[in-house]
């Protein structure tokens, strides 16, 4: 997450000599990185890139604390000064006015909200403006920009409502219903789904896209005189799903999708209260109303030093890790030669075992300053993945053969589907899917395949001549998890014996066993049941091959008829012969004749039975086909002698036999 800090808001929480090039140079060596560094007026602006699970960096006081641990330890002296978890806030009670809030189960983390009125609403002070609009920020008025330099300073979004413009004085905190409409204060209106979270101001109207961007109904301005303000923490999925959908990626929504820390609520709510009775002259109206259902119990983790030396490969005195883990906030004890951490709230998510502790001491301390030696270890060597195997190799011999392989999404739309005449309902679709083109996740290739036929068309010389090897998503009842099947789509423009003799040889170069080829009972919808056939190996179903139906074909706008092929390469390689069979070259040479069958039967029956009419029959290779008639090459020979013609006639004329009707 990139951030915008000027050099005085660091300065408000860090108190040290360094100047602005000392301070960048040195925390971005060991911290959050410093991208940028340019002056504005007396002041500098720093460009920081925060890492995505520290949200606690994502602030000026988070900045100035790791500044304090960092510099340090290049011994420059530095303080943190201002920490807002120091101060202890104390609320009126008693006070007249209530607000009452209706919160749904499992919406908020921490809901903390107060009324204050006698609000005189002008432009913010000078120095304020300027901060904001060094910081990225657009200056509005005295309350609103207080919510927004407390966000920058201290990394926690807040909101104020006019009071006086909501319709009842309670508020529903809940999830949006399909349909609803939110306008924004950008004046943007937006349709809401199922779950998108929102506050609802007790009369159906509905005045916050919670942890996004407040509404427009309740929008401070000039005229307001009481206002309701929160400081709230969301569930972070509700907040990140709704701001990628309606692409609303404010600071307040990136800093809530990664759960800042819920301590901060009442602070950060105190400091909002001070400052706009400073600025706007406000008087508190309500007691203080905090609901923190989260029980988080301490987390303490044990680090050992003698293991911590030999993790990281220097020997770091225990002053020197005690000192450290101080700076960064960790509290603790020794117990039995181990340093006990109290994990802080602010590191509470994303500090969980001994590595994440022994990873903050080294970085600390300095990666740079770790020895370069390379482990002394012996990997094993990793046992070859046959699918993997399979899929390297029929993405090289189908390349060389004159495929072009193709890359598709593995989601796909309803209208496809539909198209293809397959059942949505057999289809796993995306709830927050980002396009209606991409919202399916695909049981088959051959659609996709398709279109991409469809959309070349015309632009390349036929025939094309397409593959792709990747995974199909099969609904597995019971479990949200698919299992995900390698799979083989081709195409080609190409007659049908043309593709069925390049799978035959694909597959014989695999050593899959015992390919044979059957008339398909059960093909997938889009393939035409008179013309595809099941693809078997041994017993098992491979896959199929086929034309596809015309009606799909024309709804797809596809005005050629391409062939298809479907491969489960998952089910294929477990058919896949591991042993090598060595067949040494004849010593007497085969004798090759062609012969023409008249016959109806389909090829695979005519070469089966001419294979099985002798063993002297070593090889039938087909020719062409002409009217019923088909041309064959078969091979005759025998490992013990050279055979004579009379014999090789004899054998024509038995095979000859057994197709006459």
């Amino acid at each position: 997450m990139d951030i915008v800090l000027t050099d005085s808001s660091l300065r408000k929480f860090l108190d040290t000599p360094a100047n602005s090039d000392i301070l960048s140079q040195n925390v971005s060596l060991c911290g959050p990185t410093f991208d940028r560094t340019k002056q504005v007026g007396d002041d500098y602006v720093y460009e920081i890139e925060a890492i995505s699970n520290r949200i606690d960096t994502a602030s000026a006081i988070g900045v100035a604390r790791e500044a304090v641990a960092i510099l340090t330890q290049f011994n420059i002296p530095a303080k943190l000064i201002n920490d807002i978890y120091q101060e202890k806030p104390v609320f009126r009670t008693g006070l007249p006015r209530q607000f009452h809030f209706n919160i749904k189960k499992n919406q908020v983390l921490r809901f903390s909200a107060i009324s204050l009125e006698n609000i005189s609403i002008k432009p913010s002070p000078k120095d304020i403006a300027i901060f904001l609009a060094n910081c990225g920020q657009r200056p509005l008025n005295n309350c609103v920009d207080i919510t927004n330099e407390l966000t920058i300073l201290y990394g926690m979004p807040s909101h104020i409502f006019d009071l006086d413009k909501l319709a009842a004085q309670n508020l529903i905190i809940r999830d949006s219903v399909d349909g609803e409409w939110l306008t924004t204060l950008d004046n943007e209106k937006h349709k809401l789904v199922s779950g998108d979270l929102v506050i609802e101001d007790g009369s159906g109207r509905l005045v916050d896209l919670c942890g996004i961007m407040g509404g427009q109904v309740a929008e401070v301005d000039e005229h307001t005189k009481r206002i309701l303000l929160i400081v709230p923490v969301y569930d972070p999925k509700k907040i990140r799903r709704t701001s990628l959908r309606l692409q609303k990626r404010t600071i307040a929504a990136q800093l809530y999708e990664k759960q800042p820390d819920p301590e901060l609520c009442l602070p950060v709510l105190y400091k909002a209260i001070q400052l706009i009775k400073e600025r706007a002259g406000g008087e508190i109206a309500s007691p203080l109303f905090d609901y923190y259902p989260l029980n988080r119990p301490p987390k303490l983790i044990a680090l050992d030093l003698e293991w911590l030396n030999a993790f990281v490969g220097v020997n770091l005195n225990q002053e020197t890790v005690i000192s450290i883990l101080a700076s960064l906030g960790f509290g603790g004890t020794i117990d039995s030669g181990k340093i006990v951490c109290t994990v802080p709230s602010w590191r509470y998510y994303d500090i969980n075992i001994k590595e994440d502790l022994a990873e903050e001491v080294a970085r600390i301390y300095g990666y740079f300053k770790l020895p370069p030696i390379l482990p002394c270890v012996n990997l094993p060597s990793e046992a070859v993945n046959p699918l993997l195997k399979a899929e390297s190799f029929i993405k090289r011999y189908l390349s060389d053969i004159g495929y072009h392989e193709i890359y598709n999404n593995s989601l796909i739309s309803l209208e496809l589907l539909e198209k293809m005449g397959l059942n949505p309902a057999d289809h796993l679709k995306l709830n927050n899917a980002l396009s209606r083109d991409y919202e399916y996740l695909r049981m088959s290739l051959v659609p996709s395949a398709l279109l991409n036929h469809k959309h070349n068309q015309g632009k390349i010389d036929e025939p094309l001549k397409t593959f792709e090897i990747a995974n199909c998503y099969q609904k597995i009842e019971g479990r949200e998890l698919p299992r995900e099947i390698s799979t083989l789509a081709m195409l080609s423009g190409e007659d049908y014996r043309k593709i069925k003799g390049e799978i035959e040889a694909l597959l014989w170069k695999l050593r899959v066993k015992d390919i044979s080829f059957k008339p398909s009972r059960t093909p997938p919808p889009f393939f035409n049941p008179a013309g595809t056939a099941d693809i078997y190996s041994e017993k098992l179903l491979l896959g199929h091959i086929g034309s596809i139906k015309p009606g799909v074909l024309i709804k797809i706008d596809l005005l050629n008829n391409p062939m298809a092929i479907e491969i489960n390469l998952a089910d294929m390689v477990l058919k896949i012969n591991r042993k090598y069979e060595f067949h040494p070259v004849p010593e007497y040479p085969p004798v090759l004749e062609e012969m023409t069958i008249d016959s109806r039967k389909s090829l695979g029956v005519i070469i089966e039975t001419i294979q099985n009419t002798s063993e002297l029959i070593k090889k039938v290779q087909y020719i062409n086909s002409f009217k019923g008639k088909h041309s064959f090459g078969i091979s005759f020979g025998n490992d013990n002698r050279n055979l004579e013609q009379s014999e090789i006639n004899t054998l024509k004329d038995i095979i000859q036999n057994r197709f006459k009707v």
